[in-house]
């Protein structure tokens, strides 16, 4: 049962009904279908494996869902399943191509641990929170996304492993990739403290909700799907460049996270620092506090227009974008 606001769903719940089938009898629920010959066949609750069950309609003595949930969680390629998809949400690829093709015609990249993570998974009762921490406690999440050859025996020879280019993963590196739309707009808020203004959550969340609808995408289907999504076209740059957040985000008013920092104790430098640890989660190269420098000597002393500058070219840097 669906609950609109407007014209968006704001969220959909699950209710049991019961179905009384198209004959007299709800303990039987019958639904019938035609032959090519015109005669009338009854047809009862089958699953595509062959499994009948109760065909009561009575929802507080039958609960379908229940039911099929049974015969999905039996299946062996469940946990793999969903062990797979796990693994490609956090690693950026799965263990097969396509994510959701698993079978004895897709080989995976790594059966063996594809087929031990998925025995655990099934053991510990489908326990998603576990299966999230084997996923980003394991070595390959750890890793580097440092991506190329070096002269023999120095540096990095992983160069080979680029499964954008069709290859089966390796995972010899982590994979750099593009931020969801509602993880960059999250960064955004937590680096530039904007989700401490609004105080009210059902005001924070409407204005997520505003934001993350330039990213939506309405596909023409049935059922209308949508997906949020953020590809770096030109109009979502232009927006991330100019938009209001950005420009809130940015913002030298009193109270802002600008405004605390240009007023604070902190030395110029240390600003400097803070606001890369803050976007970047890293220090400032040489090269780069040079460059903050030459702005603050370039707004003649104009302390905070010089943070605007470099805070605005680390929010659209792609440092800041990218999942690295």
């Amino acid at each position: 049962m669906p609950t609109r606001q407007g014209r968006a769903t704001a969220f959909a719940e699950l209710k049991n009904d019961d179905f009384k089938g198209e004959g007299s009898t709800p303990e039987k629920a019958e639904i019938y279908y035609e032959l090519r010959n015109g005669l009338l066949q009854v047809a009862y609750p089958t699953f595509v494996d062959g499994t009948k069950i109760n065909p009561n309609g009575y929802a507080k003595q039958v609960d379908r869902r229940k039911e099929l949930a049974k015969l999905i969680t039996k299946s062996e390629y469940f946990g793999k399943a969903i062990v797979n998809r796990m693994w490609g949400h956090f690693l950026g690829y799965g263990f097969t191509k396509p994510l959701d093709d698993i079978g004895p015609h897709n080989a995976p990249s790594h059966p063996e641990l594809l087929e031990r993570l998925g025995k655990a998974f099934a053991e510990n009762d489908h326990d998603l929170r576990r299966l999230i921490r084997w996923c980003t406690l394991n070595e390959a999440y750890s890793l580097s996304s440092r991506f190329g050859s070096g002269p023999k025996g120095a540096g990095i020879k992983n160069d080979k492993d680029d499964p954008s280019l069709g290859e089966k993963p390796m995972f010899s590196h982590f994979y750099v990739r593009q931020m969801q739309a509602e993880e960059l707009y999250m960064s955004l808020v937590t680096a530039t403290e904007a989700e401490q203004i609004k105080e009210n959550y059902a005001e924070q969340e409407k204005i997520k909700a505003q934001w993350l609808q330039q990213f939506t995408l309405a596909f023409r289907t049935d059922e209308g799907d949508e997906a949020t999504t953020f590809n770096g076209t030109i109009p979502q740059a232009l927006m991330m460049m100019n938009g209001a957040l950005v420009k809130e985000a940015t913002s030298d008013q009193q109270g802002s996270f600008l405004y605390k920092i240009a007023t604070g104790a902190m030395s110029e430098a240390k600003m400097i620092d803070f606001l890369y640890q803050a976007a970047l989660a890293r220090k400032p190269t040489g090269t780069e506090l040079e460059g903050a420098n030459k702005l603050l000597q370039g707004r003649s002393g104009n302390l905070a227009a010089a943070l605007q500058d470099v805070w605005w070219a680390l929010l659209n840097s792609n440092e800041f974008i990218l999942n690295h």
